[in-house]
């Protein structure tokens, strides 16, 4: 097996030359060096207040996960399950709590990211080295200014880039190199400045590209042949700007412009054995958002939010039986958003809040028969929140009011939805730092367009998923001396009603999209942090686990009735250990899912086996009165494990990654 690692040799060879450098300082007995305690501050990955689960990956762990999309953050977060259709350009999508990834919201920044012709949002297109943290919500959250949008979602995964802050006045500048195993590489630049005395300026640009061409065994029968993956290279650029301003003692604007192109090959499904794909994916993708943030008093507080997005996708397939020989199908999308949320704090412990969103979306297609629908989305949510030292309670209701229109033919009928939701936290032992908490959440998602209106399958009766979700939690969070931890456990039912599936209609040549769905999901997540946050050696642990039994009950005499749902494994788990000292830092992960399967009926022949995967790495950061520089190389699926997380879409095995990172 060949891997492209000039770059990582390079990484390692500088690293050990400062480490001996290092070394031969130590050990000289004539000359002493003092290395002064470091105290580090960094935000648990468990909120202890919270009235349902919230967990929060912050840049210390995303560094020490290696992670290279936000995606694969995820799968260290109880509850999160990843579908993932092989290496860097494969499709990520996350559902969470058996409910799928259409109930699972993600957010930039605060604002909601929305794709109505899918569905779903691809967090392979986002990368995590410009995250300064990933949170995830199931159910309730605490925050009363969340925007409308986000309070009527199930689960919410939110991806924070920071306010960057220049305190001495002087710009910020900063570059990556990274290369790795099949020809990937990755270059990231930005800066960031003063634009007047009250304002700041970010620009953060990043280029990455990859073959993808890692080797995966075939089999036939009872022989098996080794091969490469094919037409899975990737050319991705990313660039965006951001402007902080201070509008008075009270008031912060916040601009973000955002701009993501690719083009990729789709490999094909290895079954049938298509050493020739040559299907090809564009997607170009831009939006400007605005939020703006005032304490008119204080008591009273006031957010404003406003967005504009335009998406361009682009699917090619040269060969086709069809008159023209080839499928070339063009979308544009285009969404307009506003928001406005206030809050008012009536009492030292009762606040509430009122939010409405408005948000109009447009699909067009290249296509003689495209139904180019226009959607209205108008979301309201009142909440009201009691928060004491030992009691949070809070409630909401959410509303949502829908209306369709179509160039061609007739459009979906309009909705109108009141869903609430509701937690409680109790900390019930102040000393032991113990926490009860228990929530219910009921909402729904609307048919996408393609739902909806694609060609001979979409059907326009289609009714809304609806999803409830009730849980019923445990945390433990205190310290001991300079080391936290935090332990957590919490039992959970989910239910979607109206199932949105594909199935066969007047033959199984012919689908079309139908409710006929009941999914019931008995789930628990639990995990454990151990975080020494002193001293000249701070080890830290965090170790997650899923149960989730996804159970189809849409009909009693059918042959998938309580059968698992496909592609949800009932156990799961992750952990990461890493440790950080003043000579090196290193960390090792483990992610393990136990078996599944690829299909609604479970039958021997569509069992998925578990898998697992161990990774581990190491980095040095060196610091001088001019710059500061990180040197890290990855290893990834240090085992080599072969497996496939979607049936016959296999995953990379061994990967080397190696980063230099300097800062200015």
């Amino acid at each position: 097996m060949t891997f492209d690692v000039k770059y990582c040799l390079i990484a390692i060879c500088t690293l050990c030359f400062h480490l001996e450098a290092q070394g031969q300082v130590l050990s000289d007995t004539m000359r002493t060096k003092d290395i002064p305690q470091v105290n580090v501050t960094s935000d648990r990955t468990v909120n202890p207040h919270a009235v349902s689960t919230s967990k929060k990956a912050d840049a210390e762990l995303i560094q020490a996960t290696g992670t290279l999309q936000v995606s694969d953050v995820l799968k260290y977060f109880s509850g999160a399950t990843v579908k993932d259709y092989g290496g860097v350009g494969g499709l990520k999508t996350v559902s969470v709590r058996g409910l799928g990834a259409s109930h699972t919201a993600v957010a930039y920044d605060g604002i909601i990211i929305t794709d109505n012709q899918t569905g779903q949002i691809d967090l392979g297109k986002f990368s995590a080295s410009q995250a300064e943290s990933v949170r995830m919500v199931s159910g309730p959250d605490n925050d009363l200014l969340q925007p409308a949008a986000l309070a009527a979602q199930a689960a919410v995964i939110s991806i924070s880039t920071g306010r960057p802050s220049l305190q001495d006045g002087r710009p910020k500048y900063n570059a990556q190199y990274k290369s790795g195993s099949y020809k990937t590489l990755s270059i990231q630049a930005g800066s960031t400045f003063k634009a007047g005395q009250h304002n700041t300026l970010s620009l953060q640009g990043e280029w990455l590209k990859t073959e993808g061409n890692y080797p995966y065994t075939q089999n036939n029968g009872t022989n098996s042949i080794e091969m490469r993956r094919d037409n899975s290279d990737v050319r991705r650029f990313r660039i965006e700007g951001g402007l902080f301003s201070d509008i008075g003692n009270n008031t912060t604007l916040t601009t973000r412009a955002y701009w993501f192109q690719s083009e990729q090959g789709l490999p094909a499904n290895i079954l049938y054995n298509e050493n020739a794909a040559r299907e090809r994916l564009w997607n170009r993708n831009g939006f400007v958002q605005s939020t703006l943030t005032t304490a008119v008093s204080q008591r009273f507080t006031l957010r404003f939010n406003g967005k504009y997005g335009i998406t361009y996708t682009r699917y090619l397939d040269p060969k086709v039986s069809n008159t023209q020989g080839k499928t070339d199908n063009r979308y544009t999308e285009q969404e307009g958003y506003l928001s406005a949320v206030a809050l008012y704090r009536i009492a030292e412990c009762l606040s509430a809040s009122f939010g409405a969103d408005g948000r109009i979306s447009n699909l067009d297609g290249n296509g003689a028969e495209q139904a180019q629908p226009t959607r209205y989305t108008l979301n309201s949510t009142a909440a009201l929140k009691y928060a004491s030292e030992r009691l949070t309670v809070t409630g909401r209701l959410n509303h949502v009011i829908t209306k369709e229109k179509t160039r061609l033919r007739q459009a979906a009928q309009s909705y109108n939805h009141l869903s609430p939701t509701a937690g409680v936290n109790w900390l019930a032992w102040p000393a032991a730092g113990l926490h009860l908490r228990t929530s219910f959440c009921n909402t729904f998602r609307l048919p996408t367009f393609n739902d909806l209106y694609f060609e001979q399958i979409g059907r326009r009766d289609l009714r809304p998923e609806q999803a409830s979700v009730t849980s019923i939690g445990i945390v433990i969070d205190n310290e001991i001396g300079n080391v936290s931890y935090s332990i957590y456990a919490d039992a959970y039912n989910s239910n979607v009603k109206d199932r949105i599936m594909a199935v066969p209609g007047k033959n199984t040549a012919v689908w079309m999209m139908k409710n006929i769905g009941l999914v019931t999901t008995h789930g628990l997540e639990a995990g454990l942090e151990i975080h020494a946050h002193e001293g000249l050696v701070r080890p830290a642990l965090l170790v997650s686990y899923t149960y989730q039994r996804s159970m189809d009950k849409t009909d009693s005499n059918g042959t998938t009735w309580n059968h698992q749902l496909p592609y949800t494994p009932r156990h799961s788990t992750s952990a990461v250990t890493w440790i950080e000292t003043p000579y090196v830092n290193a960390s090792c992960n483990l992610f393990y899912s136990g078996e599944y399967f690829c299909n609604g009926y479970n039958g021997p022949e569509y069992r998925m086996p578990s898998y697992y995967e161990i990774g581990c790495s190491i980095w040095r950061t060196f610091t001088s009165h001019l710059f500061e520089e990180t040197l890290k190389i990855e290893f990834i699926n240090l085992t080599d494990n072969r497996y496939e997380l979607v049936r016959n879409y296999p995953m990379p095995g061994i990967q080397v990654r190696g980063s230099v990172t300097i800062t200015l």
